[in-house]
């Protein structure tokens, strides 16, 4: 296998990078903990219509439905640079282009593709996604909120956890039981709702790194949701949220997230000088360094794997499994080695003037944390491994 990429996606890599350093606004780059803050909301807004205006975002999806027919490769390099650059997660991992609107192409009807995904691959449109229950935990099969049919109309009721980003949202895609008398995993249906419906209220959760806005609990209170808002066949919403979940577990984002920490810390080592000796020249920094440079090696690896595999018109189950498991662990503990690396001076925040790097490390490193949780805990990522890929029995 050749692991280099072609002379089209070299030209490609680089012209990302030109378009975010000339043309994005700077102040969004690195700003993921005030990127939903009314201040810089705006800016995010119009920079995913920039990009959707280049045809970026979306350019994996097939020709007749918007996008390019690009390769999951070249989509993969899309993200990974975004993310090397401090693009926030509303640009670089976008619910629309790479979750939901994957999933209405794929089970989606005729109305719901011609409802749904020109919107969002113009980028007027902001999805979040409503899995998570109060009470269960990594469990997702554990469904309370139901929903009734009532004529043309769903009637929807229950609660929603720990949604990324549900104040800014247009629009949210959901798992509800629709038959509470049949068997785990046969009673899930898949719905997309408006959050503008009545019914719907949101509360904000803290979060611990101090994001504003993104984590809320969604409310819904006798929500009506029109039967052709629906994902799929009624009571096989279980599959299509399995394949959605695989699509955003490659875990590409962290390695752009780390190889550009990994450069910039590698140059705070050489320019710092400790007892009159530079920091990159510590015996126990420099194996640090080298240790964490060969995992993001293969962490990116992993990740383009999932990618190859998927042009090659295979379902990555595992695999992808592996690929986030793997990223996300990393990129946890490589934040913990640049804090280490930065010493006292690695707790600071950004807005005190002794904090290196504009206080990223710390940030990353709170962040970092969430990254082992959402879209299936590193547990249930070894439970996939375990059960898909290497066939042992679930007990």
């Amino acid at each position: 296998m050749d692991f280099r990429f072609s002379t089209e996606q070299q030209a490609f890599q680089a012209e990302i990078r030109d378009f975010i350093l000339t043309k994005f606004p700077q102040e969004l780059l690195w700003s993921e903990r005030v990127s939903f803050s009314d201040a810089l909301w705006p800016a995010v807004l119009e920079t995913r219509k920039e990009l959707a205006e280049m045809g970026w975002p979306t350019m994996h999806w097939p020709v007749e439905y918007g996008g390019q027919g690009a390769s999951h490769i070249t989509q993969a390099i899309l993200v990974e640079e975004l993310a090397y650059w401090g693009m926030p997660e509303a640009i670089t991992v976008d619910d629309g282009p790479n979750l939901i609107g994957p999933t209405i192409i794929r089970f989606g009807s005729e109305y719901l593709k011609k409802t749904f995904l020109p919107p969002i691959a113009s980028g007027k449109t902001y999805w979040c996604q409503g899995y998570t229950e109060s009470g269960a935990g990594s469990d997702l099969a554990a469904v309370r909120t139901a929903a009734v049919q009532d004529g043309n109309h769903y009637i929807i009721n229950g609660q929603k956890n720990f949604i990324s980003g549900a104040a800014r949202a247009d629009w949210i895609h959901i798992l509800a039981n629709t038959n509470p008398d049949t068997a785990r995993h046969r009673n899930l249906s898949y719905f997309v709702v408006d959050m503008r419906s009545q019914g719907i209220t949101l509360r904000s959760l803290d979060e611990a790194q101090g994001r504003s806005g993104m984590l809320n609990e969604v409310f819904f209170d006798n929500v009506r949701v029109p039967v052709t808002n629906l994902v799929g066949e009624r009571d096989r919403g279980w599959n299509v949220a399995m394949n959605t979940l695989i699509l955003g577990r490659a875990g590409i984002e962290n390695v752009g997230l780390a190889r550009s920490l990994l450069k910039d810390i590698t140059t705070y080592a050489k320019d710092t000088a400790s007892n009159g000796k530079s920091l990159f020249h510590v015996d126990m920094i420099r194996n640090k360094l080298a240790e964490m440079a060969v995992k993001i090696e293969a962490c990116r690896l992993a990740a383009y794997r999932v990618a190859w595999l998927r042009d090659k018109g295979l379902n990555p189950i595992y695999e992808s499994s592996m690929s986030k498991l793997l990223s996300s662990e990393m990129w946890q503990q490589f934040t913990d080695v640049a804090l280490q690396v930065l010493g006292h001076y690695g707790p600071l925040e950004s807005d005190s003037r002794y904090a290196p790097l504009n206080g990223r490390v710390e940030e990353a490193y709170m962040g970092s944390i969430l990254q082992t949780i959402y879209e299936g805990t590193s547990e249930i990522q070894r439970n996939i491994i375990a059960q898909r890929g290497l066939g042992l029995p679930r007990k």
